[in-house]
Order: structure tokens, then sequence, then C-alpha cells
């Protein structure tokens, strides 16, 4: 009996261990069970949160992952085609939208105020378009000058004593583009300061840099000292292309004259120059069907930042946008928010505001003005619907005004070109120009200023104007002459 109590109290003892350790394992599975679904759980509520949260940041700031990534430029419409012809040109203004002002950029604020009270409805329509496109705002910028600086300054003045007295009390007119997101300061004051000429007179130097030059020009022997696309160059009479050995993009050419002089050329040259960059656009194209976006730049002589004397241009032929965003496809994506707004072409309205304003000069298809938001002193700019024969003889006007009649040696230009077999978002030809200051001047002619704040520009755009107006009347006979 009192072994069988010990077998039963054996047996107990076992059962109740074993009951034990199988109530412990059964609490432990339910215990992970629990966490591995509160886990689960928290894992699919981040996932849901973070998703939804995706959603709104993207509806609330209009963000398309999708698009974002996309090439193919779907958010351009398509827009009226560009008109360089408007209603309401510089004279029809003049009598009826705003008399008796000063056409001058100091005038502006004053043309703004009268057009404003215009009761005619073409002036009036324009006058929307108008502020839509810039905003025009005069400042006073005051100060004093110790007594013994008064002198210096004078001085600075050539001791013009309206000059001096207008230090004191200055206007500043600021004009920002808000479409184009460009911002201008004018300071007539500074127009007017006199300039001393450089030490080293322009001609001079410019005829050591060409003879120095082009004893070792590549360009002059640009077939045996140029690269060439791999599917080959193209070359007209006046003219050769090239590949350029350190590209920035895919499609990168160079177009030059075979002439090495970079400033004295004629029209039937330059007419040839740019018929040979059409060539080449459309040679790069059958090779590169995806590649549409075509752009063009210029500079001349090394204060330009012109890597040889020998006159050329890189020609870019991009397959997604046009090269340089900055500048072109900003210009692009304004017309767009523009045409959002106004339902209209955006270069078309520009050039009938500039026309009003009594900026404009029109030679057959193309219409040039001197810009209100210039990038430096004497922007003007060149355009049309297509890159025809008048577009590039008006810039040739131009640039023989700029070179010839007001001796600026130094300039950069710019030009955007339709993209090729794209119609959404279509862009006229158009370029830019502008000067760089003495070829002399070891000082930059850019700054801070410029690159991170506003442009600073001392020409007047009527000023600038009247240079191409005198330019095309003194060298129009030359078109019957080619």
């Amino acid at each position: 009996m009192a072994a069988s109590k010990e077998y039963l109290t054996s047996v107990s003892e076992v059962d109740t261990g074993s009951m034990l350790k199988k109530f412990t394992m059964s609490t432990v599975i339910k215990w992970k069970k629990h966490w591995l679904l509160l886990m689960c759980g928290l894992f699919l509520a981040l996932v849901t949160f973070y998703l939804s949260s995706e959603m709104v940041i993207n509806k609330k700031f209009n963000i398309n992952p999708v698009e974002t990534m996309s090439t193919d430029h779907s958010h351009y419409a398509i827009w009226p085609n560009f008109e360089k012809n408007s209603a309401v040109d510089s004279d029809f203004f003049k009598s009826t939208c705003a008399k008796n002002v000063n056409f001058s950029i100091t005038g502006l604020v004053d043309i703004k105020k009268q057009w404003a009270k215009s009761k005619n409805s073409n002036c009036q329509a324009l006058f929307d378009k108008f502020t839509s496109m810039f905003t025009i705002d005069a400042r006073k910028a005051s100060l004093s000058l110790p007594s013994l600086f008064k002198k210096k300054v004078k001085g600075w003045l050539a001791n013009n004593e309206q000059l001096y007295q207008e230090v004191f009390d200055q206007d500043v007119i600021h004009v920002i583009s808000e479409f184009t997101h460009e911002h201008t300061v004018f300071n007539p004051l500074r127009d007017k300061r006199p300039v001393s000429p450089p030490k080293e007179p322009e001609n001079s130097y410019f005829s050591t840099l060409l003879k120095e030059s082009s004893d070792n020009c590549d360009f002059c022997n640009y077939k045996d000292y140029t690269a060439e696309h791999t599917f080959g160059r193209v070359e007209s009479k006046h003219s050769f292309s090239a590949s350029n050995i350190f590209k920035i993009d895919t499609l990168h050419a160079i177009l030059a004259l075979k002439k090495h002089d970079p400033l004295h050329w004629k029209l039937e040259e330059f007419l040839d120059l740019f018929q040979l960059v059409n060539t080449w656009i459309g040679k790069a194209n059958k090779n590169y069907p995806n590649a549409r976006y075509p752009g063009v730049a210029w500079d001349v002589l090394p204060k330009c930042g012109a890597s040889q004397v020998h006159p050329h241009l890189h020609v870019v032929l991009d397959l997604q946008r046009y090269p340089g965003t900055w500048v072109v496809e900003t210009w692009r994506r304004g017309a767009q928010e523009f045409y959002e707004v106004h339902n209209s072409n955006y270069f078309s309205d520009l050039v009938a505001v500039y026309s009003a304003l009594n900026l404009t000069v029109t030679y057959g298809t193309a219409v040039a003005f001197a810009s209100l938001v210039p990038r430096k002193d004497h922007e003007i700019v060149v355009m049309s619907e297509r890159a025809s024969s008048d577009f590039y003889i008006l810039l040739y006007f131009v640039l023989r005004g700029l070179i010839d009649d007001v001796h600026k040696m130094c300039f950069s230009m710019g030009i955007a070109l339709p993209a090729v077999n794209v119609a959404q978002g279509k862009l006229p030809a158009y370029a830019r120009v502008i000067t760089r200051g003495y070829v002399t001047d070891i000082r930059a002619d850019i700054s801070s200023l410029e690159m991170f704040l506003a442009t600073n520009v001392n020409i007047d755009p009527y000023k600038t104007v009247e240079i191409v107006r005198n330019s095309m009347k003194a060298r129009i006979h030359e078109v019957s002459e080619i």
C-alpha cells in the first residue's frame, strides 16, 4: 500500500508537471500570436498612413510621381500660332491708350497710370495682359555724403553739377516678368556717368589677338584638327560643322565660319552659317529621331567666354527638353501658364505689348524688341514663327548695329528654335543678344547680383531699340546684294 501510494504520488506529480509545461507552452504560443498580430497591425497601419500621406501631399502640391519622371512634356498644350502683328501698335497706343507720355524706362510708371485710365476696349484688353506679364515699381534711393567724399564723387561724374545733384535722390526702376521670373533693376544715373576709355584701345587689342590666334588655330584647319560626329559633318561655302570634343550632351556640335575673323563677316556669310545650323539639326534628327529640342549659343572673344577667337557656335539638340532649363524652358513653362490664364499665345501678346510701348522693329515676318528685363546691357530679342531668312537678316542687323555702330566687340547670344515635330508648347524661333563690356576689361561683367539677386542694367531699352532701327536703315541695301 505504501508503494502504491508512492506510485500514485509520483504519477500525480508527473501529470501535474506535464500539465504545467503544457499550460506554459500554450501561454507562450498565445502570447507570441498576439504580439505577431499586433506587429502586423502596426505595420499595416504605418503603410496605410504613408500611402494616404503621399496622396495628400501630391494632391496639395500637385505632384504626380509618374509625371515628374516623364519626358514627353504632355503637360504642354497646343497654343495658338505665333503672330507678330497687333491691333495696338505704337501709333494707336500714343493716340488712344496713353497720350503725351515719355517713352523711356523712367516714364513707364506714368505710361502705366495713363494706360489704366483708357476706356478703349483694345487698350484695356492689352493693359490687362501687360499688368499680368510685368510688375513695374519706381523707387527713390536717397543718400548723404561725407564732406571729404563729395569731391571724389564729383570727379567720378566729370564735375557735372547736375549729375552730382541727382546722386542724392536717385530713381530706381524695378521690372519683374511674372511668367518668366526675370527681375531687372534700372538706375538711369548709372547710364549717365562718364565712362573712361580702356587703357589699351580695343581695336589695337583685337588686331593683335586676331593675328596671334590665327597662327595655331584648329578651326582654320578643321579637316585635320576637329572631330566629327559618327554620322559625319556638314559643310557649305562659308561654314562647317564639327563634333565638340568635350560634350555637354549626346548631340553637341560646333558650327563655325571658315574665316578666322569673328567680327567682320558679311550678310552672305552670316546667312550661310545659320543655314548650315538648320542643315545640321535636320541631319542630327534623322540619325536620332527622338532628339527634337534645338538650342544655339554664341560667345565672341575671350571676355565673353569664347574658348577660341575663331567664330563658332555651340549647337545642341536635346532628347528631352530645351537645353538650358533656367532660361529657355522657363520661358516655355511661363508661356504655358499664361495660356492657361489668358487662352492666348504668350509670345504673340508679349510682342503686342512691346509694340504698343514703341520698343519693336520689324522686318518681314520677324520682329525685334529691346527687352524690359534684359540679362545684361543692350539685350535685344529677335523673334519669328520659324527660323526663316527674315529672322536671320533681322538678327544680322542687330549684331552689326552693336558691333559697328556702338562699337561693342564683345557679345553673347542664345537662340531657341522650334522643336522638331512637336506641336505641344511650340516656341517661336527667338534669339537673345547682350553686350558684355570692353574686350580689354579684366573685370567680370557678371557678379553675385546677377547670379543670385536681380540683374542690374545700365542702358535704357529705348536707347537700345534705336540702335536696331538705325542699323536696319543703314544696311537694308545689303539684302538685295546677295
